[in-house]
């Protein structure tokens, strides 16, 4: 494996396992939380090089849990997994995040949005 290690933060086990399958192609570590307590947990005990959070994770907006985020790993870059196609720079701006995919993705176009923000 190498040395980037990405967080992906979705309540749906099969993108989670999906996420972690493209990523593992690329000999990238990933590790999975389904719910905000697990992703904090994880977020204050490792380091990441990326997180891709899911735009709608039960009943927290995105925003309030990106700065909850980056409370804890400020310089860490957030991904937004998302299936509403009119999410775009105003919602980056509004909510802190670096970019967004949007869902459903293939490996090729998922891997260059990540590989953007890993830089490999």
């Amino acid at each position: 494996m190498s040395e980037k290690k990405v967080l992906v933060i979705d309540d749906e086990d099969f993108i989670r396992e999906l996420v972690k399958d493209f990523l593992e192609l690329d000999e990238v570590e990933c590790l999975g939380a389904e719910t905000r307590e697990a992703a904090l947990q994880l977020i204050s005990e490792q380091n990441f090089n990326l997180i891709l959070l899911d735009r709608n994770l039960g009943n927290i907006k995105a925003e309030e849990f990106i700065t909850q985020i980056r409370d804890i790993l400020p310089k860490v870059p957030i991904v937004i997994l998302t299936g509403d196609p009119n999410c775009g720079e105003k919602y980056l701006e509004e909510t802190g995040a670096n970019g967004i995919v949007y869902k459903p993705f293939q490996v090729n176009e998922f891997m260059d949005s990540v590989n953007k923000f890993l830089e490999i």
